[in-house]
C-alpha cells in the first residue's frame, strides 16, 4: 500500500512532490481540459514551472509508459485470438489514445519527482 510522504504516492496521485497534498493539475484526468497544470501547490506554494521548457525530460517517461501498453496489448491480442498485423495497430492506437490522459500526467508528475523531494511540516 503506498502512502502520503513517498515518491510513488505523488506520482500516482499526482500531488505536489513536496508537501504530498497539493494537487498538480487543476481539472479532473478524463476533462478535456486534463492537461492544465497549477501554476504552484494550492498547498505549500511549490512553483509547478520550474523553468520553460522544464518538462521535456517527461518524454522519456511517456515513451516508457506507452512502450508497457504496447506490449501489454500485443500479449493480449497474441494469447487471445492471434489477429492479422492490422488488428494489432488499431488496438495499439487505440490503447494509446485512451491511455494518453493519463500517461501526460503520471510522466509530469515522475519527471518532477525525479528533482523535489517530500518535505514534512
Amino acid at each position: 500500500m503506498i502512502r502520503k510522504g513517498e515518491k510513488l504516492y505523488s506520482v500516482l496521485c499526482q500531488k505536489c512532490p513536496r508537501c504530498h497534498e497539493g494537487n498538480m493539475f487543476s481539472h479532473p484526468v478524463w476533462s478535456p481540459r486534463f492537461a492544465d497544470m497549477n501554476k504552484n501547490c494550492p498547498v505549500c506554494g511549490l512553483d509547478f514551472i520550474q523553468e520553460p521548457s522544464y518538462y521535456f525530460g517527461a518524454m522519456y517517461f511517456s515513451y516508457a509508459i506507452q512502450v508497457a501498453v504496447f506490449v501489454l496489448v500485443y500479449l493480449l491480442l497474441r494469447y487471445t485470438t492471434n489477429p492479422d498485423t492490422w488488428t494489432y495497430v488499431l488496438y495499439m492506437v487505440l490503447g494509446a489514445v485512451v491511455i494518453l490522459p493519463l500517461n501526460f500526467r503520471i510522466s509530469r508528475a515522475a519527471w518532477i519527482n525525479l528533482f523535489i523531494s517530500y518535505k514534512t511540516r
